[in-house]
């Protein structure tokens, strides 16, 4: 699943958007300040830089998408921080 990380997102050979990660067997798909919850089952082929999936319901998968934002974006406490080595010296 990772090779479809950080790739070009193509519909019907047209560039869609930017695939950001993987969750729960959906492909994130940035497009523009929207992101896309697309299911993995609708990718077609990878093609170096480029996925290729097949059309999709964009309102559900926006839906979806916000849901993403949701659980991946809140907030990091300072304790985190420190253990990834930022903070006071």
């Amino acid at each position: 699943m990772d090779d479809l990380v950080c790739k070009y997102v193509y519909v019907d050979g047209k560039m869609l958007g930017e695939s950001i990660d993987v969750h729960r067997n959906m492909l994130i798909v940035k497009v523009e300040s929207r992101f896309y919850a697309v299911p993995v089952k609708l990718v077609k082929k990878v093609e170096g830089d480029r996925v290729h999936i097949e059309k999709f319901d964009r309102k559900k998968a926006e839906t979806e998408g916000k849901k993403w934002i949701e659980e991946k974006s809140r907030p990091v406490s300072i304790e985190e921080l420190r253990k990834y080595g930022f903070g006071e010296e």
